[in-house]
């Protein structure tokens, strides 16, 4: 797999995890009243339960493809005088 194709994934994978604790942040319990209130005044949607499921899925696929693309290795070509031993000296 190019270079190119794992950055894709860490950049996605970014993406989405900001995406997912942005979701998080919105409909946190703590200011619950707060963030209603300001929503009815913007013309958001209200903090509701399905927000809040959205971003905790949104956060767990985004750090696992983010993992995934800085965890994953490079193809390494080989060499066929490094795949095979030296020979033996007698």
């Amino acid at each position: 797999m190019p270079p190119r194709y794992r950055w894709i994934k860490i950049v996605v994978g970014v993406l989405i995890l900001v995406f997912g604790l942005l979701c998080l942040n919105y409909t946190r319990m703590e200011g619950w009243d707060h963030h209603r209130d300001q929503a009815l005044r913007y013309g958001f949607l209200p903090p509701s339960a399905g927000i809040f499921y959205m971003g905790v899925i949104s956060t767990v696929a985004g750090a696992g493809l983010t993992g995934f693309g800085i965890g994953s290795r490079r193809k390494r070509k080989r060499d066929e005088s490094s795949a095979t031993p030296p020979p033996a000296a007698s």
